[in-house]
């Protein structure tokens, strides 16, 4: 590997000399505020799909199929147009010289408060305009694309060698920690005979919480991080990204997320179809939005576990292989139970499948640190988050087609495939497989 690819380690009693003044709380303010832009971020964008017919009402006085898909594209679109945007992202997050020279971690600040200030400018215009104006869900989309592949790397350059597992599982899990609040915060804030009000207040509490989020933001990361060292790279993105695509196991890992990722994707969205047709008159809609919101609770609390016990072992192809085939079994879980028609076995499947396929999220996001080392971290999650939203489109729309609406169980050939899928992704993840090279870079 070329000379420019290597990062010199700098011992940490320099960290006063940087401009940083070391303080334990300070890094988990800093992630506090992070993880509440993410956190934000997320409920927004999930903001109309939970009561999607209220808002049908409300701004287009007509149920139709063009205003509902109206209504449904302005999140779906959001996955459809990630993997065009992330690309572009890169050079936003490349450490810039000053007059008093090379700064490192002005490039990780700068691309967070981009992502800050998009946020809050969504929320602003959602507002204004009383609605899901296209231009307010384009602020909201971008500031997305600036913060979903940040955690790795914010955890590498602001915490100790036993923290960064546990940084990255928190500041990933708070996103799908505001998908469940986004689901919960609508059906409760907006009731059919004050729609008028009501509305608007959820939009305006939302505009008042993306502002607080972006003072946070300004508030925390006014300071150099403790571990320049770590993050200081001589390469441009382009470089970094060509030395990334030469690497077969990167090839293999994303293989094996996009179908993790998809397959999560495909059961969180398409839970009803699976399920209320076989236990018609037994489950309705509510009993689906809590079983989604259990299995989102339970990955954010399996995420959390998993960085700690990252952190003390490092046992990253041991614990991503676990949880690939944890996923694959609870997948045909979840099809067997439904076929036998039983709810218990519906939850405890839902439930390890939401576990599994949510920790394995930043387990496989810090892997990808450790064996591209000393590529920028954001670059590889990028490109996971990248095809991951790329299956979840392709697989969604494909179990939707394949349903065979006249059987009971509508959903039984594509969740065999979904099941097959799953397992040959497994495959590819036991194929992944290196050295830990920043571990390594860590102890010379």
């Amino acid at each position: 590997m070329s000379n420019r690819f290597i990062k010199q380690k700098e011992p940490a009693e320099n960290d006063e000399l940087l401009g940083f003044k070391a303080q334990p709380w300070h890094r988990w303010c800093v992630l506090f505020s992070f993880s509440f832009l993410s956190f934000s971020s997320a409920l927004m964008w999930i903001t109309f799909a939970p009561c999607l017919y209220d808002f049908v009402e409300y701004y287009f006085q007509s149920s139709t199929t063009t205003t509902i898909n109206a209504i449904s594209s302005m999140s779906s679109i959001y996955m459809l147009s990630y993997p065009f945007v992330i690309h572009f992202t890169f050079r936003y997050f490349e450490d810039y010289k000053t007059s008093q020279g090379n700064v490192p971690g002005n490039g990780l600040r700068r691309g967070i408060l981009i992502g800050a200030v998009l946020n809050a400018c969504g929320a602003i215009v959602r507002w204004l305009g009383n609605g899901p104006s296209p231009a307010g869900f384009a602020f909201v989309f971008l500031a997305q694309a600036f913060i979903l592949s940040i955690p790795p790397r914010l955890a590498v350059a602001w915490f100790p060698e036993n923290e960064i597992n546990l940084a990255t599982a928190i500041a990933v899990s708070c996103n799908s920690l505001g998908i469940a609040a986004g689901c919960a915060w609508s059906p409760l804030a907006i009731q059919k005979e004050t729609i008028e009000e009501d509305i608007p207040r959820l939009l305006l509490m939302q505009c008042l919480m993306c502002l607080f989020v972006l003072l946070l933001i300004c508030l925390s990361f006014r300071e150099s991080p403790p571990y320049p060292e770590r993050i200081q790279n001589e390469a441009s993105s382009s470089e970094q990204i060509a030395e990334l695509w030469k690497q077969w196991p990167f090839i293999y890992m994303l293989v094996a997320y996009a179908i993790s990722m998809g397959a999560q994707c495909t059961v969180v969205t398409l839970l009803a179809q699976i399920i209320m047709p076989p236990f018609e008159g037994r489950v309705d809609e509510r009993y689906i939005g809590l079983l989604g919101s259990m299995m989102l609770l339970v990955g954010a609390l399996a995420s959390v576990f998993t960085g700690y016990y990252l952190d003390r072992t490092h046992e990253y192809r041991r614990v991503c292989n676990m949880l690939f085939f944890i996923t694959c079994l609870s997948g045909l879980g979840l099809s067997v139970a439904t076929e036998q028609r039983s709810l218990s076995g519906i939850v405890v499947s839902c439930g390890l499948f939401g576990l599994s396929s949510s920790a394995i999220i930043p387990a496989i996001c810090q892997y990808a640190s450790e064996l591209f080392y000393p590529v920028s971290e954001i670059i590889p999650a990028g490109y996971l988050f990248t095809v991951g939203n790329i299956a979840g489109v392709l697989m969604v729309a494909i179990m939707g087609w394949s349903q065979d609406e006249g059987a009971k169980y509508s959903m039984r050939l594509p969740m065999l495939g979904l099941t097959l899928f799953l397992f040959i992704g497994a495959g590819f993840m036991v194929r992944v497989n290196g050295q830990l090279k920043r571990s390594n870079a860590s102890l010379l």
